[in-house]
């Protein structure tokens, strides 16, 4: 167990020096000979974030435990793992960009910000082979720095044995194709000394994260730069590149996703006078704060950049709205900095056109709901009635186009780790395992036939579930009547019992499809089953409601508006899943921590 930030991983040869963790790790051949020549699977992974670190911890796991047993069959079948990163070091997005020591060729790479913190309560990334309370042991708050966050999951994926013997690192991935005469994957990769090799493999996994490459929405940034705005203009990636202080400035955050909500509540800690977030949606995280720390933010709904004033210095914001009347505009003066929260892309460039997800085509793919489809009685039925469901919808993201399972449907030797819901470590974890049960044989993977018709029957039990139909598919006729319920029904008041019960219905799905996956693989955390949650996954679904409660019971008139945030809730109803330890309170106002937790003065943080 460790007491501080400062840590290292026994029984790994210095070579390749991570960072100030001490981490250090070899740079090995790494044999990729096909099976055809030996009885052992071959599997590519790309990435060293958390998928492919969590999948060679599911394969190291495995082995030890069969190590155990003496079952000297089973460990003769093992698959034999290739991991290749573009970065000098392991940890992904995660990692900031003052830790990662990646040369100038991966520069690329998406990193978090140094003072980021988790924006999900830390219970749903907590891992049953190695708890918090293994690793810190003490009881934490309910949200953490991001650096605990890496710290932990670093030396959780080493536990079992040094999993970087099978990574190449400062190794960037140039091509996969797939022959289909062979039945391999053949990977083209670039090392760092420019040196290209090709390798082939049984099965590849993709693990590059969801954080691959920005989105710069290109028709604000050609208005931006063509009407001549004075002031400066990031992504949210590159947060640490503010060549001036926020201090003092006005601020415009364009989305209303995490990232704004998180730099929203940064900069104003930071002391920025005013921060504007447009929200063309309005159904991000930051469009349910109920107030910010001093009443300093002004929500733009359903406006975006429209205009530069003539001064250069101000925005003018247009009303996205079809309306029959003009148009509406929101002027913005004296604005300093302009900050792009529009979310990423994967990187999947490398990828041949037919191995990648559907999802990644430009077009928005569509499914129909059968003609004798019809919603079961249900908490919103005497709000909204019977809806006639919209021609076309959205696939969820729980059930992607051409996907089973993570495994890409036309070719199930395709897999793909990423998160999908609201407990993106914890997801990814199990992918891993699951991906692992169906590479050793544990699963058997099914027909394409079977894996459509199973994808089907999810969609359809998902339109069953009012916030699902509206929200996650995209129902537009449903999602309309929703916009329709007056302001005084429960639906408006998130502290009511049927707002609750409205809520933990999404969530006790999200967290049923990961029990019913969990059970499938064997993985050691129990939630329960597809059509039950035992009191773990109850659990896990309260508390989620709780975190979101935390941001919708904000109010700008409370006497706390000053500095309360959803960071400083009551950690009362938070608890490990798996040791039942509780929550601590914050050790002081979150306004007034330093990136690690501590208290720090005003003054000390714009220094």
């Amino acid at each position: 167990m460790n007491e501080s930030n400062s840590w290292s991983v026994p029984n790994l040869q210095e070579s390749l020096s991570f960072d100030e963790y001490g981490i250090t790790a070899k740079s090995t051949s790494c044999s990729t000979t096909s099976s055809t020549s030996q009885n052992r699977p071959t599997v590519a992974v790309i990435g060293c974030g958390p998928g492919g670190m969590f999948f060679l911890h599911a394969l190291a796991t495995r082995r030890k435990k069969l190590e155990e047993e003496g079952n000297i069959e089973a460990l003769s079948r093992l698959p034999l793992v290739t991991c290749f990163e573009r970065s000098s070091s392991p940890g992904g997005v995660w990692r900031s960009n003052d830790e990662d020591l990646t040369n100038t060729t991966n520069s690329s790479c998406t990193k978090m910000y140094e003072g980021l913190w988790i924006n999900c309560h830390k219970e749903a990334m907590e891992f049953a082979d190695y708890t918090f309370c293994d690793h810190f042991d003490r009881a934490l708050p309910v949200y953490i720095p991001r650096r605990d966050v890496l710290e932990y999951i670093l030396a959780r994926v080493q536990t079992q044995e040094d999993i970087y013997q099978h990574v190449k690192f400062n190794t960037t991935v140039d091509s996969v194709v797939y022959d289909k005469e062979l039945e391999e994957f053949v990977i083209t990769t670039t090392e760092c000394n420019g040196e290209t090799y090709k390798n082939a493999f049984d099965k590849c996994i993709w693990a590059g994260g969801l954080n691959g490459e920005k989105i710069m929405p290109p028709n604000i940034m050609d208005m931006l730069t063509t009407q001549k705005f004075l002031g400066q203009v990031i992504h949210s990636s590159e947060i640490g590149a503010l060549d001036l202080s926020v201090d003092g400035k006005r601020i415009i955050m364009i989305g209303d996703s995490y990232s704004a909500e998180d730099l929203t509540l940064q900069c104003l800690k930071l002391g920025a006078e005013k921060i504007f977030i447009s929200s063309r949606s309005d159904n991000g995280s930051a469009s349910y704060v109920g107030a910010w720390p001093g009443n300093r933010v002004e929500m733009l709904t359903h406006k975006i950049p429209y205009q530069v004033t003539e001064d250069g210095h101000g925005i003018v914001c247009k009303d996205v709205r079809e309306k029959e009347e003009e148009d509406i505009f929101t002027r913005v003066e004296d604005v300093s900095i302009i900050i792009f929260c529009t979310g990423y892309q994967p990187n999947m460039s490398f990828l041949a056109p037919e191995l990648k997800p559907l999802w990644c085509n430009d077009e928005e793919l569509t499914w129909s709901i059968p003609k004798e489809w019809k919603m079961s009685s249900n908490i919103m039925t005497s709000a909204l009635g019977e809806v006639e469901p919209s021609t076309e919808l959205y696939y969820s993201d729980s059930v992607p186009p051409g996907e089973y399972k993570s495994m890409l449907i036309s070719n199930p030797n395709m897999m793909f780790l990423s998160e999908d819901g609201d407990y993106p470590l914890l997801e990814i974890d199990v992918l891993s395992w699951l991906c692992l049960s169906f590479i050793c044989g544990d699963n058997k993977i099914p027909t394409a036939e079977v894996m459509d018709q199973r994808n089907m029957q999810q969609l359809l039990q998902e339109m069953q579930i009012p916030y699902n139909r509206s929200w996650d598919l995209h129902d537009e006729n449903y999602s309309e009547k929703h916009d329709d319920i007056p302001d005084d029904h429960w639906y408006h008041d998130y502290s009511s019992d049927e707002y609750r019960k409205y809520e933990t219905e999404r969530n006790s799905y999200r967290i049923r499809v990961l029990a019913h996956n969990m059970r499938l693989c064997n993985y050691p955390l129990n939630l329960g089953s597809y059509t039950k949650l035992n009191d773990a996954g109850e659990k896990l679904s309260n508390m989620t409601f709780d975190g979101g409660l935390a941001r919708y019971t904000l109010t700008g008139d409370s006497n706390d508006v000053s500095w309360r945030t959803f960071r400083d809730c009551d950690p009362t109803p938070f608890s490990s899943l798996i040791t039942g330890l509780e929550a601590t309170p914050l050790p002081g106002k979150w306004m007034d921590l330093d990136d690690e937790g501590k208290s720090i003065s005003k003054k000390d943080l714009n220094q």
